[in-house]
């Protein structure tokens, strides 16, 4: 999806998106109070606090495993979760209610089928598995019932929804037609670029100019934060580490899966294969007689040495029939006329390469690594399983993994890029995608928490001190805040001097005059459309340049930010369907389906104020 949205097609329909979900959710005359204990309120299905605090909660855990870090309460206030949870339940059970109504439903089987079918619970094998089914119901926090409702919910919905738009089968092509002219219009602009260097001498600026530099910009000039945290990290590694393997248990798999360490005999074989079995009695006879294999071979079928090459065989790359036969013979053997389902053989054996056999000793690490790999999840699930009971109890980090035996690992200072005091990266840290994002996004004080690792993995960090970023002194960072300043002044003085030259270009002296007075040459530009790749231009030069009229122009920052642009249209491409006939037919799909969107968004908005929704909205934001 992020691959699709990044083109300028997709990101032209955003407007149109935005229109046509517009409706979606829930409308500010609905977010009203009632009475009792209800936070929402559908027809007559009602949502307690601790029923949408279950749902709140699953929804911050299936965030934070997107964004790979345990999301903060106000980081999901940002993201407006409770709203997105409450047009989630409400939107449910518009559905439940409506269809209800009008007598749909699902039985068990469809349900059934439905489940089984999710790739989420299905093992390598394409086959439905219930540990898988089970863990996801635990991740997330379902019982089985309330998810097998959830299910039963989308099936009734898609036939209450399935068929509003499937009337909706193309676009209006005017409305097509429209948003292609605009979206694929492409432009080229001629451009004096003036550099901040040009500009030369800079004065030296003063110390209070520089402490207002500072303050403008505390970040540049401030050492990074640095905390102190602490640590529970369950992989399969660490579990490796920590549990033991009997000796009983690993002879038993030894032996249970002895043939797999073990070197079977391989020959070098060579056949022929007869119609029947008078002629292959026939060959062996002339074989027993002194003549050569491969002579009879070539004289009676024709074969030439690497037609009836093997190669090196073991007995189970051989026809049952062929196993026992040539693996009893000596180097240089050949077997009586064997008939099978092919016909009727003759086999040399040219070589053989003794089988070997590996004993317990020399495979016991291997089997002990196979064993913790076949277990790892369970393990992992279960050692986590156990520390969030602990947490749950009001046991702190370290309480839960001195009961658990577990490991916790505490750091000194670090940086949120892992590094000390000293600027040099601390050893031993976990690599795990979003962990010191979360270490970082945590206070002092909070409670652990478990967090999922991408590979199956767990964690719990807790925060044990703060060193804030601070501002640097001025005498630390005064050569630095100076040519920052200088820089500054050079680029204001830029954007000033092209300013000037844009009075006399839009009053209509030439640009190519403006540019020999300043030793400089006019340029054009590489064709750009409004959004997407700028191309030679920044982004706000070519977003400018598709305001400006022809013979117009205008003043931005260049590309690569160290001077301004003096820039005009010197070409307008509209554009041409016919040459691009793919993208015109994928706006037109997309446009056809948020046409579509949007009718079930207003079937919707509809369902809201016939059947009538209450939300106690002040309650929910106390608590969310």
């Amino acid at each position: 999806m992020r691959k699709g949205a990044s083109g300028w097609l997709a990101k032209g329909l955003l407007l149109l998106l935005v229109a046509s979900f517009g409706v979606w959710g829930i409308g500010g005359d609905m977010l009203t109070s009632s009475v009792g204990s209800n936070v929402i309120e559908v027809g007559d299905t009602s949502v307690s606090l601790g029923e949408f605090q279950r749902d709140y909660q699953r929804n911050l855990n299936l965030l934070s495993a997107r964004f790979n870090t345990q999301l903060t309460q106000e980081q999901a206030q940002q993201f407006g979760l409770a709203q997105m949870t409450v047009n989630q339940i409400a939107s449910r059970a518009l559905i439940d209610e409506k269809t209800k109504a009008l007598g749909l439903s699902a039985d068990d089987e469809a349900v059934r089928k439905m489940i089984q079918s999710q790739p989420t619970f299905q093992n390598q094998s394409g086959q439905f598995d219930r540990f898988m089914f089970e863990q996801f119901l635990a991740r997330n926090g379902y019982s089985e019932g309330e998810y097998i409702e959830i299910v039963r919910n989308d099936i009734t919905g898609n036939q209450l929804f399935g068929t509003l738009s499937q009337g909706v089968t193309k676009a209006p092509t005017v409305l097509v037609d429209t948003f292609y002219a605009y979206l694929a219009e492409k432009r080229t602009a001629k451009y004096i670029d003036i550099l901040d260097s040009s500009i030369g001498f800079a004065p030296a600026p003063s110390d209070e100019e520089l402490e207002a530099l500072i303050k403008e910009n505390p970040e540049n000039y401030s050492g990074p934060e640095y905390r102190k945290i602490s640590y529970i990290l369950l992989t399969a590694e660490t579990l490796a580490a920590e549990t033991d393997i009997s000796e009983e248990d690993l002879k038993a798999e030894y032996e249970a899966r002895k043939s797999e360490f073990d070197t079977p005999e391989t020959r070098a074989v060579v056949q022929m294969i007869f119609e029947s079995e008078e002629k292959a009695s026939a060959a062996s006879k002339k074989i027993t007689d002194g003549a050569d294999f491969a002579e009879i071979a070539m004289s009676d079928l024709q074969l030439t040495p690497a037609d009836i090459d093997l190669g090196m065989m073991s007995a189970t790359d051989l026809l049952p029939e062929l196993q026992g036969p040539v693996f009893s013979l000596e180097k240089g053997g050949v077997t009586e006329p064997i008939k099978t389902i092919l016909g009727w053989h003759l086999a040399k054996v040219e070589d053989i390469v003794p089988g070997e056999e590996q004993n317990f000793d020399a495979v016991k690490d291997q089997l002990k690594k196979d064993i913790l790999q076949n277990k790892a999840q369970e393990l992992l699930y279960t050692e986590a399983t156990k520390l969030e009971d602990e947490f749950a109890g009001g046991a702190n980090l370290r309480e839960a993994g001195q009961t658990l035996g577990l490991t916790v690992v505490t750091t000194d200072w670090i940086d949120a890029s892992g590094n000390d005091k000293t600027g040099n990266p601390v050893d031993g840290l976990p690599t795990v995608p979003g962990f010191l994002s979360e270490a970082f996004a945590r206070q002092t004080g909070e409670e652990a928490e478990m967090s999922e690792t991408a590979d199956g993995g767990y964690y719990a960090v807790v925060v044990d001190q703060v060193d804030p970023a601070a501002v640097k002194p001025l005498a630390d960072v005064k050569e630095q805040v100076t040519q920052d300043w200088q820089d500054n002044w050079r680029h204001e003085e830029a954007r000033k001097k092209a300013e000037a030259l844009l009075v006399r270009a839009n009053a209509g002296e030439d640009l190519e005059k403006i540019a020999a007075d300043l030793g400089l040459t006019v340029q054009t530009s590489s064709a750009v459309l409004r959004s997407g790749a700028a191309g030679d231009l920044s982004p706000v030069a070519r977003d400018g340049l598709f305001d400006l009229q022809p013979g117009a122009y205008g003043v931005n920052v260049n590309q690569a930010g160290n001077g301004t642009l003096l820039y005009g249209v010197a070409d307008i491409i509209p554009a041409e369907p016919a040459k691009d006939q793919d993208a015109f037919a994928q706006m037109s799909e997309q446009i056809t389906a948020s046409i579509r969107a949007g009718i079930l968004a207003e079937y919707e908005n509809y369902l809201q104020k016939d059947i009538g929704i209450s939300v106690k909205e002040e309650l929910i934001k106390e608590y969310f």
